[in-house]
């Protein structure tokens, strides 16, 4: 039976139509790269060539922004938005039979890019001295410097060493800070669990009124201790924290003064949180839970180093 005209030009304007959006489609994705890529130029710059082992883009960079992040991470978005996530560099190569991906995020503040990073790390993770901290595992190396946060990952033959080479480079163009947030320099190293600190924007042992706060695991028995200090603007804030603390034991268990332990201490205990021991330090609120029969000296220790 043979087709009408019509049918075959219908036909034909369908597969115009579809061939012309295709080709819209595709202009339009180059034209945001490029207008993405120019609104960012110095940022696209860290992954520019001449990169170690010569690898090729498999397209061009592409970048997120906080409202469009969870295109790239949904369901993993919320914690990085936490941190105050400003943008991710993303970029995909080919190094000869080798498949890369670099992700890049700029977290805005040094804190943060920490933050994130401890937040997604662990004490027993294959360390490496890239940055101001590394870890790597087969096909994936991640590190933080600065303000950026950096993940690494990809398959295929000498993955490892094309990761760790691109990781270098990166450090390098990256620059800045290659440490860890001041504040964690000056606490106490003996017992310090390495690699076990933390930077919390949220709930520090489960209390927003303790937010922001630096959280450091200590081992110097088999139970191992916590070590939280709050960071208030000022004093009294840093004393009104406290006073919650000591409220919310007081409803939930016992707390009662410890003038040994320095300025504003108490001791307190609940059947769920366990025992605490805390003070204050200038604008730093000081909190041991789980503390050792030698807690009191970590404790003055701690508040020692942050006068």
């Amino acid at each position: 039976m043979t087709l009408s005209v019509h049918f075959v030009r219908t036909v034909s304007f369908m597969v115009f139509l579809v061939t012309l959006l295709s080709l819209q489609a595709g202009l339009g994705t180059a034209a945001r790269a490029q207008t993405a890529a120019s609104a960012h130029p110095q940022f696209a710059k860290l992954l520019a060539d001449p990169l170690p082992g010569h690898p090729k883009p498999q397209a061009e960079p592409s970048f997120y922004k906080p409202d469009t992040l969870y295109q790239y991470i949904d369901g993993g978005a919320d914690v990085y938005l936490l941190y105050d996530f400003q943008v991710l560099l993303h970029q995909d190569f080919k190094a000869g039979t080798a498949d890369v991906t670099a992700d890049v995020y700029d977290m805005g503040k040094p804190e943060d890019a920490f933050g994130i990073y401890s937040a997604e790390r662990s004490p027993k993770y294959n360390y490496i001295p890239v940055g101001a901290e590394g870890y790597r595992s087969k096909g994936v190396l991640n590190f933080f410097q600065d303000h950026y946060y950096v993940k690494l990952s990809g398959s295929g033959a000498s993955i490892d060493t094309q990761l760790d080479q691109l990781s270098r480079t990166l450090s390098s163009r990256i620059g800045g800070s290659r440490t860890s947030p001041p504040l964690l320099l000056k606490l106490p190293l003996l017992h310090r669990v390495k690699h076990s600190e933390q930077y919390v924007r949220k709930d520090p042992l489960g209390h927003a009124f303790l937010a922001p706060a630096y959280v450091v695991t200590y081992a110097s028995t088999p139970k191992e201790s916590k070590l939280l200090v709050s960071v208030a603007n000022d004093a009294a804030a840093a004393k009104g924290r406290l006073d919650q603390l000591a409220k919310h034991f007081k409803q939930t268990g016992e707390c009662s003064p410890a003038a040994e332990l320095g300025e504003g201490g108490i001791r307190a205990k609940n059947s769920f949180e366990g025992n605490i021991i805390a003070r204050t330090q200038g604008r730093y609120v000081i909190v041991l839970l789980n503390p050792p029969p030698d807690g009191a000296t970590l404790l003055k220790s701690t508040a020692l180093a942050l006068r």
